[in-house]
């Protein structure tokens, strides 16, 4: 049941509790944690991983399965599963034991313990920071969390809730509490250059009097 692919191929190994998935093999290195002929984790079908030219890879016992996407440079690790309808992008990161299940978004996010991206869940690195979020422990998402949030413990997140930090702190959500990191940076005080206004070194113009050229 070989396929080959650009860069893995999907080998014979089935998986012992699920033997519809199957183990990968690299075709080629892939990135600088994986060499040609390394085996990787279990797929359902080479639609589950991106066969393009990025690091996204499948490590360890992780599975990715059913109409799930593992793409541009995401990775999962340890015995995490994205499946269902979920997609996984951007050079997120699931380890450990978590999951991305039915219609989850996760891009440029960081998974891990036991944590669950459940629902129609978006869990998104900012456009404007670049910040992303990271879901800990036993915390599961249903809603929106955007930008550096980091959601941990037994936490639940709403379908109809949003969690979005654009500043320089962290925002962290742990069930009912909520708390911040401070970035350091925002406690030194650094001089302003008050704007210059043209206006004010103009040399104000002569009238011209009758008879001259305009």
């Amino acid at each position: 049941m070989k396929i080959d692919c650009k860069k893995y191929e999907i080998t014979d190994i089935a998986h012992e509790k699920y033997p519809f998935l199957h183990r990968i093999r690299a075709l080629q290195d892939i990135g600088e944690k994986v060499k040609a002929g390394d085996l990787g984790g279990f797929v359902e079908s080479e639609n589950n991983l991106s066969v393009d030219a990025d690091t996204s890879w499948i490590f360890g016992d992780a599975i990715a399965a059913g109409s799930a996407i593992v793409d541009q440079g995401a990775c999962l690790y340890g015995n995490a599963i994205a499946c269902d309808s979920a997609y996984v992008s951007l050079g997120a990161e699931l380890s450990a034991e978590a999951r991305a299940e039915d219609s989850a978004f996760i891009r440029g996010a960081v998974l891990c313990g036991h944590a669950r991206a459940s629902g129609q869940s978006m869990v998104l690195n900012s456009p404007d920071t670049g910040e992303a979020p990271i879901l800990s422990e036993h915390c599961t998402v249903y809603g929106t969390v955007l930008g550096d949030v980091h959601i941990m413990g037994d936490t639940v997140v709403l379908e109809n809730e949003k969690f979005e930090n654009k500043s320089l702190d962290t925002l962290v959500i742990n069930g009912q509490q909520r708390s911040v990191i401070r970035d350091p940076s925002r406690d030194e005080l650094k001089p302003c250059r008050p704007p210059q206004i043209e206006e004010q070194h103009k040399k104000p113009q002569k009238k011209k009097q009758k008879g001259q050229e305009r």
